[in-house]
């Protein structure tokens, strides 16, 4: 039962990337700002855990994992990298791959195998990785002017001005990452309480 676990998270994770890649999104990635931003956000919050839980890992220490993986985000969401990044696929797709490698070693500290940190160690770390690449979004969400706009541009055709564009971006930046991080959070810390050995502890204490 659980090899046929893995088997369909790998098989979750490898659709879920055929999306990011692949045309009517990649194409659309081109244009709006807000279908690149939906290509991160699936690699990030659905193929990279999901690849973890296949057992496809990239154990790093957890603080490393962490800074790696927010310092990446918080950097291809500067608008400088990112339009370096959609000049050429090559760059593009570097963006794309560091993304997802990152997010698989982040992940691999919060629900992988290895016993570096508790339960409760590894909710917080999902909780304060949330917190910190929040601010991109909330960022593009409440500027009062565009600042990240995609090189080939094409907001008008699909009915939107580029700071509604960018406003999009952010808010999916914001909510649907968020309740991904969230929930698998509570999930973690509600498995700490609720574990044995951490209630014995309590109690010695």
């Amino acid at each position: 039962m659980r090899d046929m676990m893995r088997k369909a998270a790998l098989a979750g994770a490898a659709l879920v990337v055929a999306m990011v890649l692949l045309p009517p999104l990649s194409r659309l990635a081109g244009q709006l700002f807000a279908a690149h931003m939906m290509q991160h956000l699936l690699l990030i919050a659905l193929a990279a855990p999901l690849l973890v839980l296949g057992g496809w890992e990239i154990r790093l220490p957890p603080v490393t994992a962490w800074i790696l993986f927010v310092g990446l985000f918080l950097f291809w969401h500067w608008p400088v990298a990112f339009r370096w990044a959609a000049g050429n696929p090559l760059t593009e797709g570097l963006e794309l791959g560091s993304i997802l490698f990152a997010a698989v070693c982040f992940w691999s500290a919060a629900l992988g195998r290895g016993r570096a940190l508790s339960d409760g160690g590894r909710a917080l770390l999902v909780m304060t990785a949330a917190v910190a690449t929040d601010l991109p979004g909330v960022i593009m969400l409440f500027a009062p002017t565009t600042i990240c706009t995609m090189p080939g541009e094409n907001a008008a055709r699909f009915g939107l001005t580029p700071l509604q564009d960018q406003q999009v971006a952010g808010l999916l930046m914001w909510v649907p990452a968020n309740l991904v991080f969230f929930g698998i959070a509570t999930f973690l810390f509600a498995r700490w309480i609720s574990d044995p050995a951490h209630s014995r502890t309590e109690v010695t204490s």
